[in-house]
């Protein structure tokens, strides 16, 4: 098939720009998720680039650096998994405990190291070779599955621990990073198809599914917004209320629930606080005057809900009266949702379907029904 080491070969080079851009355009928004995830996509493009380098007989001139962009597809995972740490990590900072995951990276580079040495790979017993071969056939699918599995529930966490402080996901929820993991298990399968099964029917649309792949990720990586988009002392409450939530709940006495509920009820019926676009348990524990700490335990504890769901109830309850009112003729849709303090007119039309079991117009025909009847 000719055409497939030319389009691998475009695409590595799509895979190299994207790569570049994401670490070194500087957009101040996810920049050591973003530098990590370039890191990936470079990787990628390295493996993707093995194609091509062994139709033009690259292996037989430059054998070392042929075996190192093959070594180089043990950093691929890692560089995945550990983006995606950082996306959803509220911490900024690198830790150093990620070093852990490059080991079988090191570990099949000081195996390959005789080689590099002396150009002759290390002579085994026809048991061994055995052994050693299986080892090398399905130590990196091993890595792949294992990385693929861990990213995919790091991204649902994810999704779950935001609802617990913002009140407006839809920018946050990485979304487009879990559709991707949906690109990248395509790819793994196929992939897998190469090492294994050699359906041909299955190879032929390989290069064309890395080609997709690399551009559906520059489409959504380089528009992104900040994930945590909250100021330096919000950040740190935000992880200090994380990691001691329990034993900052328990110090929580009774009078002082009782009376952060009843400043709560002020802003929520009064103020209608929850109007706030742009709304997160930081801003309302301000407030409040209460610690984030004091603010979930609240909502949590007395409202048995998350900081996400109690704020849209109320916007919910807002978006309702407003249908029904003299608004509705002068605001689309749209306007309803903005008015109602949504950021997105998709996410008001789910959320309001989830809590009334209509959409927003059939909420509308009915109760306009059922009004003239009653006239």
């Amino acid at each position: 098939m000719m055409d497939f080491p030319v389009i691998m070969g475009i695409t590595s080079g799509a895979a190299f720009l994207l790569g570049f851009l994401l670490i070194f355009h500087r957009r101040k928004a996810n920049l050591t998720a973003n530098s990590f995830l370039g890191l990936f996509v470079v990787s990628l493009g390295l493996t993707m680039l093995e194609i091509p380098l062994f139709y033009r007989n690259f292996h037989i001139a430059n054998p070392n650096l042929f075996e190192m962009i093959g070594l180089s597809r043990f950093l691929t995972a890692p560089f995945l998994y550990i983006s995606i740490l950082h996306f959803t990590s509220i911490q900024k900072k690198v830790d150093k405990r990620i070093l852990w995951h490059f080991l079988p990276f090191l570990f099949f580079l000081l195996f390959r190291m005789p080689f590099f040495i002396t150009g002759n790979n290390i002579e085994f017993t026809d048991e061994e070779r055995k052994i050693v071969f299986f080892i090398l056939q399905t130590a990196l699918p091993i890595q792949a599955i294992t990385y693929w599995c861990l990213s995919f529930i790091t991204l649902q966490r994810h999704l779950k621990n935001i609802k617990q402080f913002s009140s407006s996901i839809e920018n946050i929820d990485l979304n487009w990073l879990r559709y991707f993991l949906m690109i990248v298990l395509v790819v793994i399968l196929v992939w897998l198809n190469l090492v294994f099964f050699n359906l041909k029917d299955l190879i032929r649309f390989t290069p064309y599914l890395y080609m997709f792949a690399i551009f559906f990720l520059a489409h959504f990586s380089l528009q992104q917004k900040e994930i945590f988009d909250f100021s330096q002392t919000e950040l740190v409450e935000i992880a200090k209320g994380k990691a001691n939530k329990k034993e900052s709940q328990k110090r929580v006495s009774e009078t002082r629930l009782n009376e952060l509920n009843n400043k709560l009820k002020q802003l929520i019926y009064t103020e209608k606080v929850y109007l706030d676009n742009d709304l997160s348990l930081p801003k309302l524990s301000k407030k409040l005057e209460a610690s984030y700490n004091e603010t979930s335990f609240l909502i949590n504890e007395l409202y048995h809900d998350n900081f996400y769901n109690f704020i849209n109830k109320y916007r919910i309850e807002e978006a309702k009266t407003l249908l029904l009112s003299e608004k509705y003729s002068q605001l689309n849709i749209l306007g309803i949702a903005y008015e109602s303090g949504f950021n997105s007119k998709t996410t008001f039309n789910t959320t309001f379907k989830k809590y009334v079991g209509l959409s927003p117009t059939e909420f509308v025909k009915t109760n306009t029904v059922l009004i003239k009847k009653e006239m």
